[in-house]
């Protein structure tokens, strides 16, 4: 479902420039513009001088349920214009200035315009808390064009969010407490949302029942032509585990869901001695968000990571730091999309049982992905607590230059917070005196600023960084 966004143009007679030329080229500007970046686009053909043409134009954009509100000031245009503008109904509010001539008489005077437009917001109309995001220059211009860009991904995720399902099956992981939310702040945050969490671990074993060896005959024959390496164990159970995988998929599909929470344990090892880490896996290979330990809230951040990224997600916990070459570890049991490792694949192998282990033995259960991701830029987000507040980390993983432990995993260097430069001393410390939940929602890309917009278009905050002391720190400590 694509966002709309609705172009208005104001003016005032007392300027002489081309005012109609200049908002025609603005009007094919952004028509270009919804075919390159995805948008469906509107304009108001008039130029909007008085109470009255605003009047005729919020009515005619409201009527095509936009969901921006572009509002370029050809030239400088009247204040009275700016309280009919600003509260149209049900859309965001940008505004829009052009250069004015270096020489000569002014003859737009559109950036002077801007200024008071959004004085008058925040001054005469601050009762109304209306926010606002500024844009300058020729819908040509490189500049332009790259705030723009933002604007989009950030307001289609929040579009994608609010027009979302979401389910909670087999109900969040024992002992996990930090995972547990408030559902009441998804529906309040992202109006329109829709989730389920009465979904039972035993449906999908009911499912799964329900298909043959038949039905399996063309994974096994596509994994045996792929010549994927797996443990014995592994081996033996994906048969199984395909099955499971065709369960979650048929749930997803009758009821159109768009991103899953899983309680992938311990039901899946006690009665089965099988872990569902590939499955999860395989889902996200699909676009399809599967989030581990019945964790919604990163469900619902992997869903925002998706639509910014139109690329597959996988979730993460923060596992080590090395200050020696300011790296941190991103790993998981084994439920890594194969997106993050195109260069040298993964292999599938076997999850800790979820029992007592003996001194000295290892027993597994399968089946899990073990990869080392690909050198790749990737962006880390989290909505936190009952979404007052939110994680935005980017960074680089590394390769497989340094040892590592056995899962879906990563060390991750050039570490970012806010898509400011941090040590990971201060991140550890960041995570650890913040609170923050230990899942690490990962897409590929740099999302900093969309991930930024987002949440400020919905009212959260962010974590941001509390240097390292060692003395007692909480949140009171940030910068």
């Amino acid at each position: 479902m694509k966002i709309k966004i609705g172009l208005v143009g104001t003016s005032q007679l007392s300027f002489p420039g081309p005012k109609a030329a200049e908002y025609a080229k603005a009007v094919q500007g952004m028509q270009q513009h919804s075919e390159t970046m995805g948008f469906d686009f509107v304009y108001y053909p008039d130029q909007v001088i008085t109470e009255i043409d605003a009047i005729q134009a919020i009515n005619m954009l409201e009527k095509e349920h936009i969901d921006f509100l572009m509002i370029l000031n050809i030239s400088y245009s009247a204040g009275f214009l700016v309280p009919i503008f600003y509260r149209i109904q049900n859309a965001k509010v940008g505004i829009w200035s052009i250069p004015e001539t270096p020489e000569g008489p002014v003859l737009f005077n559109s950036f002077c315009s801007n200024n008071m437009y959004q004085a008058i917001n925040r001054n005469y109309m601050r009762d109304y808390h209306i926010q606002s995001k500024w844009f300058f220059g020729h819908a040509t211009d490189p500049s332009f064009i790259d705030r723009l860009k933002v604007t989009v991904r950030a307001l289609q995720a929040i579009k994608k969010l609010k027009n979302s399902r979401i389910a909670l099956i087999g109900g969040i992981a024992p002992g996990f407490y930090d995972l547990y939310f408030d559902e009441r702040s998804l529906f309040s945050k992202l109006d329109g949302i829709y989730f389920n969490r009465n979904h039972e671990y035993q449906e999908i074993i009911n499912l799964a029942n329900q298909f043959t060896d038949h039905d399996i005959d063309p994974f096994m024959e596509s994994f045996n032509q792929a010549k994927i390496s797996a443990t014995n164990r592994a081996r033996n159970l994906l048969g199984f585990s395909y099955k499971i995988y065709l369960a979650y998929k048929k749930l997803i599909s009758e009821n159109h869901y768009d991103a899953i929470a899983v309680s992938c344990w311990p039901k899946f090892q006690d009665d089965y001695e099988y872990s569902v880490c590939s499955v999860m896996g395989m889902l996200n290979d699909d676009r399809i968000v599967a989030a581990c330990e019945g964790d919604v809230m990163s469900a619902v951040s992997m869903l925002a990571l998706q639509e910014i990224s139109q690329d597959s997600t996988s979730l993460m916990d923060f596992t080590a730091f090395d200050e020696t070459d300011e790296t941190i570890m991103l790993w998981h049991c084994g439920p890594g999309a194969q997106r993050f490792c195109q260069r040298n694949g993964y292999t599938l192998g076997e999850n800790y049982s979820g029992m007592a282990h003996k001194d000295g033995e290892i027993c597994g259960t399968g089946v899990v992905r073990d990869m080392e991701f690909d050198q790749l830029p990737i962006t880390s987000f989290r909505f936190s607590g009952d979404m007052e507040r939110y994680i935005n980390l980017t960074g680089q993983f590394i390769g497989n230059k340094k040892k590592s432990n056995k899962g879906s995993r990563g060390w991750l260097g050039n570490v970012k917070l806010n898509n400011q430069n941090i040590s990971v001393l201060d991140f550890a410390n960041t995570i650890l005196s913040s609170g923050f939940e230990h899942h690490y929602p990962i897409a590929i890309g740099d999302y900093a600023k969309e991930i930024k917009e987002m949440n400020k278009w919905l009212g959260i905050k962010p974590i941001t960084r509390i240097p390292y002391d060692d003395c007692l720190q909480d949140e009171e400590d940030q910068e």
